[in-house]
C-alpha cells in the first residue's frame, strides 16, 4: 500500500495489525483505537486522530498538533490498474440523477452549465408531504435540467444531466 501527501509518499506492507514502512526508515503506523493511529519513529511516537475516510475517493484526513492532513491511499490493485492506463475502472460513471420516488419539483437549485460537488442540493422534490433536497452523487457540470418547478415526475424520472 502506497500513502501520499502533496509531494511525498511512502510504501506500507501489513505485519498483523501494524502496517510498516520500509526497513531503512524504521517507521510503524498502528491503530490505537477507532479513531487514533500512533506513528512510531526510531525517535518518537506521533499521535493522530482520524476524521474522515473517504473510501470512493481513498483519502483519509488525519489531525495532527491542530493541523488537517488529507493522504491519498494506493493499494497494489491500484497501482496496477494505472500501469495498464485503467485508473478510473474501479470509479463508477454517472450520468445523471433520477427521482427516487414519486413526487412534485419544489425548487431547481442548479442551472445548465453549474458546477457542483458531491452533496450539492440539485434540486427539491415534495413527496407524501415531505420536502426531500436531492443531492448530486459526484463531481460535476450540469449539461441538461429535464424538469421544472411544479412538474410532477414518476419515480426513475430522469431530473438533472452531467456533462
Amino acid at each position: 500500500m502506497k500513502v501520499s501527501s502533496k509531494n511525498k509518499h511512502t510504501n506500507l506492507v501489513q505485519h498483523g495489525d501494524i502496517y510498516v514502512s520500509d526497513s531503512n526508515t524504521g517507521i510503524e503506523i498502528i491503530q490505537r483505537d477507532s479513531e487514533t493511529l500512533w506513528i512510531v519513529t526510531p525517535n518518537k511516537v506521533h499521535t493522530f486522530r482520524c476524521l474522515h475516510i473517504d473510501r470512493a475517493s481513498k483519502e483519509v484526513t488525519l489531525l495532527f498538533k491542530g493541523n488537517k492532513h488529507t493522504l491519498k491511499i494506493s493499494e497494489p490493485i491500484d497501482e496496477i490498474l494505472a500501469s495498464m492506463g485503467l485508473q478510473d475502472a474501479l470509479t463508477p460513471k454517472i450520468d445523471w440523477v433520477k427521482a427516487p420516488m414519486p413526487g412534485l419539483v419544489l425548487d431547481i437549485k442548479v442551472n445548465i452549465g453549474d458546477s457542483v460537488k458531491k452533496g450539492d442540493t440539485l434540486l427539491i422534490l415534495e413527496a407524501m408531504k415531505m420536502e426531500n433536497a436531492i443531492k448530486s452523487p459526484i463531481d460535476a457540470v450540469v449539461k441538461s435540467i429535464e424538469v421544472s418547478a411544479q412538474q410532477a415526475v414518476d419515480k426513475n424520472a430522469i431530473l438533472v444531466h452531467f456533462q
